[in-house]
Parts: structure tokens; sequence; C-alpha cells
């Protein structure tokens, strides 16, 4: 099953990132930060997670479109493409502390075999960029599956040291099976299913000892699609680990603005990412305001039609 493909070219783009290409289009990554509190309250970098921002003759296209545009037999490649591009793009935004979210597809292998040249390539990738397996997070989507393969997966990647994330969580009924049986470092709760759950007491309630329920076992868990302040504030209240979305910061391209409007605070070695950062997870968080208000907005991608049920995952990246 392994695709011979010719050796994909990155190069050095104008905003001083990396990019990359398949067929017409220019392929570049988009970083939005997911955050964890200082002890002080302060927000911390504690990740990146990294999205595809496509082009076609330099305009942008919505990146539903261009996946969408992929043939089934370069799906493997060019999500491969995609966790090539994001790692060394990671190394551009000189943000030696914070880790980066990338995406794995069980559904893509054929064989335990096709499952070990995958993760063996992409750790090797790690340490040829000199990125610690450590600080890179494996969110595994389900999309047509084998669960032999799907278990084998995870545990192939946890003995090359990646951390694991189970996305979406609340979207499916088969949800608390896949976290049992995958038993993830964090649990990413569904955007939609979460914001529907904030606006009741009761769903206030359920969300809050999921999160309980999830740290007692040792999994962090992260909010993200956070829109609005009282959503944070929520957040806050039920002590949440990782939180991420707009209220707090957008996506912008790499190499990305952050470190200016959110410096770090500590000249440490990619640390590993932990439930509870700095142990005290649901401080108060101080929310950026002036400085988001003047956040670059990324260009505006070409409305493009309806993706289907394609085996990228949810998003786009």
């Amino acid at each position: 099953m392994h695709s011979q493909w010719q050796e994909p070219q990155f190069i050095d783009d104008e905003l001083g990132g990396i990019t990359t290409s398949h067929g017409p289009y220019v392929l570049k990554s988009a970083f939005q930060p997911i955050f964890s509190q200082s002890r002080s309250g302060q927000l911390i970098i504690q990740a990146f997670e990294g999205l595809i921002r496509p082009y076609r003759q330099g305009k942008p296209v919505s990146p539903g479109q261009f996946f969408q545009s992929v043939e089934d037999d370069d799906a493997l490649h060019v999500d491969r493409l995609c966790r090539g591009l994001h790692l060394r793009n990671l190394l551009r935004v000189n943000r030696p502390n914070a880790g980066l979210f990338v995406n794995f597809n069980p559904s893509f292998y054929a064989s335990a075999a096709d499952i070990d040249y995958e993760v063996s390539g992409f750790a090797s990738l790690c340490a040829e960029t000199g990125v610690s397996t450590r600080s890179v997070v494996c969110e595994i989507t389900e999309q047509g599956s084998d669960e032999s393969l799907l278990s084998l997966m995870v545990e192939r990647l946890r003995d090359a040291r990646f951390k694991i994330a189970v996305d979406d969580y609340g979207a499916h009924e088969s949800d608390l099976q896949r976290v049992e049986r995958l038993r993830p470092d964090i649990v990413k709760f569904d955007a939609a299913w979460v914001h529907r759950f904030v606006e009741t007491p009761d769903g206030k309630m359920v969300l809050q000892e999921m999160v309980q329920t999830f740290r007692e076992k040792g999994m962090a868990s992260l909010f993200e699609g956070l829109e609005e302040e009282k959503q944070v504030n929520f957040c806050e209240e039920i002590g949440v680990s990782f939180l991420q979305g707009f209220a707090l910061a957008r996506p912008e391209l790499t190499p990305t603005s952050f470190n200016v409007r959110f410096p770090e605070t500590s000249p440490a070695a990619q640390p590993e990412l932990s439930p509870d950062a700095d142990g005290e997870a649901g401080r108060h968080i101080h929310l950026e305001r002036s400085a988001v208000s003047r956040l670059p907005e990324e260009p505006s991608a070409a409305a493009g039609p309806k993706r289907r049920n394609a085996p990228f995952g949810r998003r786009s990246r």
C-alpha cells in the first residue's frame, strides 16, 4: 500500500512560512493556539492546531473545496503532506515551548505494516526537524476505521511517544466507548455539542461531570470553538484544561504574530502536554480583548461546494 510519490517540495514563502503544493493548489499552514493557564491566570500557548489554507492562482479557496477535489487515491498522500507541512512550520513560529496537533486517520491503512511504515516515517521526520514526539498530539479520527487497526494505530503512536487525542467527543453515541478503548491523553469536545449544553443548567452539569471524570482517569479536556466570553468563563468554572476558539485567538498563517501577543514566560524546552498546566487548571483567564480586536483576519476564502463526507475528518487540516 505504500504509495510511491515524488518527494514533495517545501519552499519558503514571502511571509516567512513554508508552503507546498498539490496539483494546482499551493498549501499553507495556519495555526490556532490552544491555551492553558498559568498560576497567575495568564494565558499560555500550550500548542497549535495545524490548519490547511489552500490557494489557487494566488487566491485563497476554502479548505473544503480543496479537500473535496482530492482523489481517493491521493488521500493518504495529501494527509501525510499536511502533517509534514505543519511540522515544518512549527519551527517557523519560534515557539519552542509549544506543541502541535495533527490528524491521523486509521482508515487509510490496510495492515499493521502500513501503520508501522507511517508512524515510523512521521517519527523520523520529527527527529529530522528536531521536534520532540512528546510535543506532538495525534488526533485520531475513526471514519470507516477497522477497530483492530484503530487500536494498533494508537498503540504504535504511543510507542513512538506521541500524545493521543480523541476528536469531536459528544458528536456520536459511541464516543464514551471510544474513549474507554483508546484511553487518550486529551479528549476534544465537539464545539457544536458544547454550545448546546452550556445553554441549560442540566447541560452544564453534564459537562462538568465529564470533565471531572476524565481528569480522574488522567485525561485532559479540551474545549474548542469557544466564541463567547461566557463560554470561556464556564470553562474556568469547571476546570477545563485546554481552551481554543475565536474568543481567545483566531488562526493565523505561519509564522504568526502570537509571540508578540502571548509572549512565552519560560525559556524551557518543549514540555510534555499535561492535563493541568502548572498544576492549576481552572484559574481565571485574562481575555486579551484589545489584542484580539487587533488580530489581522485571514484572507477570506472563496466559498466552495459543500464538502462530502471525506476521510479527512470534520475540519480541514
